[in-house]
């Protein structure tokens, strides 16, 4: 076996990143968490609109992105925690998502959103991209 091998059949690979995020506006930083790439398909999933072309006979997948962009962060955010009932209710919302659209401002949304993309290592393959397309 090789080393990688190796150590894939060592160690426990299910880890949950963490990290927190000041976000200005508010007094304590925002706690946000990784996921997989199973529990990120599946949310992608959900947030797809499949639409079928009568003339071509083609069925067309569009991702409806601010959907996808809301309930990403409403799956990663562990403190706040948007999906939590009562907090829903003290800001008259039902759904993270219209919770996260009441309490943050869109220069908000991004610093929490770019954490997100932080934890879950999107930004490290877009630094590697443009790294590559520099040289």
């Amino acid at each position: 076996m090789g080393k990688l091998m190796d150590y894939l059949m060592a160690e426990e690979m299910i880890s949950t990143a963490e990290m927190e995020v000041s976000v200005a506006g508010f007094p304590h930083p925002f706690q946000v968490k990784s996921i997989t790439e199973g529990e990120h398909k599946e949310l992608k999933k959900g947030c797809q609109k499949v639409t079928f072309d009568k003339k071509t006979h083609q069925k067309q997948v569009e991702l409806d992105q601010n959907l996808y962009n809301n309930r990403l962060v409403a799956t990663c955010c562990v403190e706040p925690n948007f999906k939590d009932a009562q907090l829903q209710a003290r800001y008259g919302v039902m759904g993270a998502e219209a919770l996260i659209d009441r309490i943050l401002k869109p220069g908000q949304f991004i610093e929490v959103m770019i954490a997100v993309q932080e934890v879950n290592g999107a930004l490290d393959q877009m630094d590697d991209l443009r790294d590559e397309a520099k040289n």
